[in-house]
């Protein structure tokens, strides 16, 4: 299932980039689905920064996988942040049944001119509890499906978050 977000900043591409890239932790507070985020390791190769974070999140969890999934969701977030080319990559290893869910994105900085800037985040997310010796071979697809709408109704309010989020920051620093 498909992950879109697309945000304007009215601020200068390389400020946006920056400020997302290293100060995402302090804008967990801003997201209505966060509790935190936690910064595990962070590597500079000249433009690329690779940055590890521990996500900590919260949720309603649909009835249908309530007995699967745990009340607060953790995941990795192993991201490739590349200033050459403004975009950052990223791959997501949930803690919870890693083996059967598995998300990748990307997100571009486009620079619109005048100062603004376009975050556009692109992701897909697949989900396959057939993979999950507890969950019941006739139940794993119409409960993948469900999950998977779980978690993008989950992600995608994060994101235009961090987005808001982000522009108040800069507003701030401005």
């Amino acid at each position: 299932m498909r992950i879109e977000a697309d945000a304007l900043i009215e601020h200068p591409r390389e400020a946006v980039f920056r400020a997302y890239r290293d100060d995402l932790p302090r804008l967990a507070e801003a997201m209505p689905r966060i509790r935190r985020i936690e910064v595990e390791s962070r590597r500079e190769l000249g433009p690329i920064v690779e940055i590890v974070n521990v996500w900590h999140g919260s949720g309603q969890i649909p009835a249908v996988a309530e007995k699967i999934l745990p009340p607060v969701l953790t995941w990795h977030d192993y991201a490739r942040w590349d200033e050459s080319t403004w975009t950052a990559t990223w791959r997501l290893r949930s803690h919870v049944f890693p083996e059967a869910i598995s998300c990748e994105g990307e997100n571009r900085f486009v620079d619109l001119g005048d100062g603004r800037t376009r975050v556009e985040v692109l992701g897909e997310i697949r989900v396959d509890l057939g993979k999950v010796r507890m969950v019941p071979e006739l139940l794993a697809s119409s409960v993948s499906s469900v999950v998977e709408r779980f978690f993008v109704r989950q992600i995608t309010p994060n994101l235009i978050s961090v987005s808001d989020a982000l522009s108040d920051l800069l507003d701030a620093a401005a």
